[in-house]
């Protein structure tokens, strides 16, 4: 049986921009949005039997982490939305894989994690606001 795997990144200064785009954009929509926080989400689809070894998790964290910001992987999520908040995830249609997932596959294999068989990476955002 399948598991899946979720490896969240704190977000770096692109998707710093990013959130103060889609903050931006949606301000014109939702006056009342207040702030957006963003996160990717590596979606890993786990093929083996037992769940991944200290090792494996090792290499899986370093694969979706940039160099130069250590500690900028973890399995828990960094956005912690309040009960008002709003949380956004976006990302592609669980029916097919993309093109980078097929990628993404072909570097693990090559690092030797042969349990992963699909990666698909989604954006969650969070929006603070006063819409109660």
């Amino acid at each position: 049986m399948a598991t899946v795997l979720h490896f969240y990144v704190h977000p770096s200064g692109h998707e710093r921009a990013a959130s103060g785009h889609t903050r931006r954009k949606l301000q014109g929509k939702l006056p009342e949005l207040q702030g957006v926080k963003t996160e990717l989400c590596y979606n890993v689809n786990w093929t083996a039997k037992s769940l991944p070894s200290a090792e494996e998790v090792k290499k899986l964290t370093w694969l979706f982490g940039c160099p130069l910001l250590l500690g900028d992987v973890a399995q828990k999520s960094w956005l912690h939305p309040d009960s008002n908040d709003l949380l956004l995830e976006v990302g592609p249609r669980l029916n097919f894989s993309t093109p980078a997932s097929t990628n993404v596959v072909s570097v693990c294999r090559a690092a030797g994690l042969r349990a992963v068989d699909r990666v698909e990476t989604t954006r969650r955002e969070t929006g603070t606001g006063s819409w109660l």
